[in-house]
């Protein structure tokens, strides 16, 4: 008996499932980051550390996905440091600090147009 090869690449997840996919892929590249920084360095509390955060979930998170990207923010932060409702409380509070004052933003087409071509001359190099 042949062993049945199933092709996944042309069925995306949507909903739900891109969610929790997004979610962790955000767990996966912020673990990995608090990794390069030092043990008594508090990130939970670090506002540059939010804000990094932001700018990750603004340029990953397409409108049309309908995620709630505060809502992501604080789900990736609830189960990176364990926040207890007082944290979370002051976590929600600093997004909303950084989003009125217009500090969270997209990667601009320039930039990522020269990132895109810096990439491919380096290959061709």
């Amino acid at each position: 008996m042949s062993e049945s090869r199933l092709d996944t690449s042309l069925i995306s997840p949507k909903n739900v499932l891109k969610k929790q996919q997004l979610l962790q892929d955000l767990l996966v590249h912020l673990r990995a980051k608090i990794q390069e920084y030092p043990a008594t360095h508090n990130l939970k509390s670090c506002n540059e550390f939010v804000l990094y955060c932001c700018k990750i979930v603004e340029n990953s998170v397409v409108k049309k996905q309908k995620i709630d990207k505060k809502q992501l923010v604080l789900d990736v932060f609830k189960i990176l440091f364990n926040l207890q409702p007082l944290e979370i409380t002051a976590l929600d509070a600093s997004i909303e600090f950084l989003h009125s004052n217009g500090l969270i933003s997209k990667v601009k087409v320039v930039k990522k147009a020269r990132a895109w071509f810096l990439k491919k001359l380096n290959y061709l190099c």
